[in-house]
């Protein structure tokens, strides 16, 4: 069964890899509108999109490590510490700026949904939303020493600066949201 569900998802997942980055870039943006609609739409404190939302982050961290690390084969061990490397292969690398968006992408569903997983323990969105970045960029670092260490993957401080970039996207739209929230709420006055 569990084969039978990794199977499906791999399949989708490829799916969507091999769209133009146009139309992946559209879908993106479209998600992220309707998630910011919907934080827009719910109630102050409503509790089921609080777990939705953390429902969502835990899925989005398996999917990250299942991407990242499960099912590679084991080869050597890269490493890449030259900030912004992959830039500099576009002439000869046609999938280049592919893997760049991807590892931005790869992260926005963690940006998006951390600010949940921190709730109410930290009052001041400003420094929550700080410390969600960070989290993503944190999360990268241990993604990309564990490909080093198990040899599952090239660790590349591009994939690290990607994944945070990711990661801040995700918060941002949850600044949007909370900026809008803040507007209508004013307008009502």
């Amino acid at each position: 069964m569990i084969n039978d569900i990794n199977k499906f998802f791999l399949k989708y997942v490829r799916r969507f890899y091999i769209l133009p980055i146009s139309k992946v870039l559209g879908i993106m943006a479209v998600l992220i509108m309707i998630w910011i609609i919907l934080r827009m739409l719910r109630k102050s404190k409503c509790s089921i999109w609080k777990y939705f939302n953390i429902v969502l982050h835990v899925l989005s961290v398996l999917f990250i490590i299942r991407m990242t690390l499960l099912g590679r084969k084991v080869g050597i061990r890269e490493l890449e510490l030259i900030p912004f490397y992959t830039l500099t292969t576009i002439p000869y690398n046609n999938e280049a700026i592919r893997t760049l968006l991807m590892n931005i992408i790869l992260f926005v569903p963690f940006g998006l949904t951390a600010p949940y997983m921190i709730g109410e323990k930290i009052k001041n969105e400003y420094l929550k939303w700080g410390v969600c970045i960070l989290s993503a960029g944190v999360l990268s670092i241990l993604i990309e020493s564990l490909q080093y260490c198990l040899g599952v993957g090239r660790a590349e401080i591009d994939d690290v600066i990607c994944n945070t970039l990711g990661g801040g996207l995700g918060v941002l739209a949850d600044v949007v949201g909370f900026w809008l929230n803040g507007r209508r709420r004013k307008q009502r006055i």
